[in-house]
């Protein structure tokens, strides 16, 4: 699992997007939101939550890197 957006708690500033270091966010031209287009390539550095000024995005890392 990659970043996770939580809609009712997304304002769509795009900081996510603007941040991220390995780009896995694209925004929806249908509703101007970030969505998480390439979860294979996150990292798990917590740049979008940490950024997020509304904790809209959850960042878990996978079992196997436990």
């Amino acid at each position: 699992m990659s970043a996770k957006i939580d809609y009712q708690r997304c304002i769509g500033c795009q900081k996510c997007y603007d941040l991220c270091p390995e780009d896995i966010f694209s925004i929806s031209d249908e509703t101007g939101l970030p969505v998480v287009s390439y979860p294979e390539e996150c990292w798990f550095c917590g740049v979008c939550w940490m950024m997020c000024p509304k904790r809209a995005i959850d960042v878990r890392l996978p079992a196997s890197l436990w």
